[in-house]
């Protein structure tokens, strides 16, 4: 009885399939909102969880993350899809930061980092040059530390810091978090 239930299930699923798949991709659209009503953050996570890094740091740059540099930065782009070569290498990351501008704290998460300077994940916009401190912990370092900088750059879905008067130990931790493999 069960198994006949089983074989059900999996017949209506396999229709489904079919039917979704013959479906207008407009058509498409509207059923996944429809289905996903009003988690559509949840769906998006557990879909961003399951991608690679490298498919991950591809979506950050067609969501737009491009910034708009005031100052001049070292990249040279290989073609206009291609990669880029930074003056320092990055790190895909996810790492809490509490930080401060003007004397108003903030809480949010770095999601890139390199010697030169991190991406905070925020709605809240700076001006470039605006002075910031930000409080952060390196994954396998024993203790929080303090960086400054300023914001190079802000768009929709952060800012970029450059760093400045990083100390060695600071730079030997970033460095060796940045060029560390994952196992």
């Amino acid at each position: 009885m069960a198994s006949d239930r089983q074989h059900g299930k999996y017949d209506v699923t396999a229709r489904l399939f079919k039917h979704i798949s013959q479906m207008p991709r407009d058509q498409q659209l509207i059923l996944l909102k429809q289905l996903v009503a009003d988690d559509v953050v949840t769906h998006l996570f557990k879909l961003i969880v399951d991608m690679s890094e490298e498919q991950q740091i591809i979506l950050m740059d067609q969501m737009g993350r491009t910034p708009q540099f005031d100052e001049p930065v070292k990249t040279l782009s290989l073609d206009e899809s291609g990669p880029t070569m930074r003056e320092n290498p990055r790190r895909p990351c996810l790492i809490n930061t509490h930080y401060s501008v003007k004397d108003r704290k903030y809480r949010s998460y770095i999601l890139d980092i390199s010697v030169g300077g991190v991406f905070v994940e925020t709605e809240r916009t700076f001006p470039a040059g605006q002075p910031i401190t930000l409080l952060l912990s390196i994954p396998q370092n024993k203790s929080p530390f303090t960086l400054r900088g300023r914001v190079a750059w802000s768009g929709p879905q952060g800012f970029g810091v450059k760093f400045h008067s990083i100390t060695p130990d600071q730079d030997k931790a970033i460095r060796s978090f940045v060029n560390e493999q994952d196992g």
